[in-house]
């Protein structure tokens, strides 16, 4: 079994504002066992996800997986899941623009892209909506995607490619620049390190992400967040953890974060997401 963690943000996306994608709270647990799904529920035609979550369902494509892993997919294969799951809103297998990318690695990803969309459109299933996957470092290329995708028919987006650049100034840049181009449309930032230092803007610029596994990662990697930012364990103090209010540092002590297993992360995961949920609920109430 797999313990998830979910977290939604302010949706753009219009039908998620009465009813967000993550509608749980983060203390219910959400277990899933990837495997048994798979075997005992996706080839049941009477299953339906949505149906059993109770709220809409958006499916990516694992294009971010498989890039850190070194791994390729298939676009058609990626196009039959999404087909079986009949989400309502469905990604195209997008090649991940890195920072290394030459122009002319960065062109033939981009138009792979373009083509798994097709691949896409031609299979996805009745009631789906395609999100157009946005790669790239620069405004023409941003651009360039964009307006394949409109040609398309395409109405929703995504940025990514994110998690690959550690500068936050840099991620901030390439998220403005495509709210700027997406304009009226949605704009979905995909990502599982969501930093609290980008939660208010996005916020500003109203576009939306979910962070299913920032919290997993920054336990691992031994950072608290306090002041709305990341510090690592080291500096901290018993003083420092009394401070902070939730009930997960309330109960546990400096010592219980500094373990080193995994009662410790699971202790660290509980407050950054507390510490996290309650950025998002002050940003809510300042943007009315």
């Amino acid at each position: 079994m797999v313990k998830l963690y979910f977290k939604h943000l302010f949706p753009s996306i219009t039908e998620w504002q009465e009813k967000p994608f993550a509608p749980w709270d983060f203390n219910e647990h959400v277990l899933l066992s990837v495997l048994s799904f798979f075997e005992t529920k996706l080839l049941d035609d009477d299953f339906d996800l949505k149906k059993e979550l109770g709220c809409e369902v958006f499916m990516d494509s694992g294009a971010f997986v498989a890039t850190a892993m070194g791994l390729q997919l298939d676009p058609y294969e990626v196009a039959e899941m999404q087909a079986m799951l009949k989400s309502d809103f469905i990604v195209p297998l997008d090649n991940v623009v890195l920072l290394g990318d030459s122009n002319k690695e960065i062109e033939y990803k981009i138009e792979e892209n373009v083509r798994n969309a097709e691949i896409l459109l031609d299979m996805k299933p009745k009631g789906s909506e395609l999100i157009g996957p946005l790669q790239g470092f620069t405004k023409e290329t941003i651009q360039y995607s964009f307006d394949k995708f409109i040609d398309m028919g395409i109405k929703k987006f995504a940025l990514g490619g994110l998690v690959f650049v550690p500068d936050l100034d840099e991620n901030l840049e390439r998220i403005k620049i495509a709210k700027k181009i997406t304009g009226k449309h949605s704009l979905h930032i995909f990502g599982k390190f969501l930093h609290p230092e980008l939660l208010h803007h996005l916020y500003d610029l109203r576009v939306d992400s979910v962070d299913g596994y920032g919290y997993i990662i920054s336990s691992r990697k031994g950072l608290y967040i306090i002041d709305n930012k990341y510090v690592s364990l080291a500096e901290l103090s018993d003083d420092k953890i009394k401070n902070c209010s939730c009930e997960t540092c309330q109960q546990y002590d400096y010592q219980d974060f500094l373990q080193g297993n995994r009662e410790a992360q699971h202790i660290l995961i509980q407050h950054n997401i507390r510490a996290l949920n309650r950025l998002n609920q002050n940003l809510e109430k300042k943007s009315g």
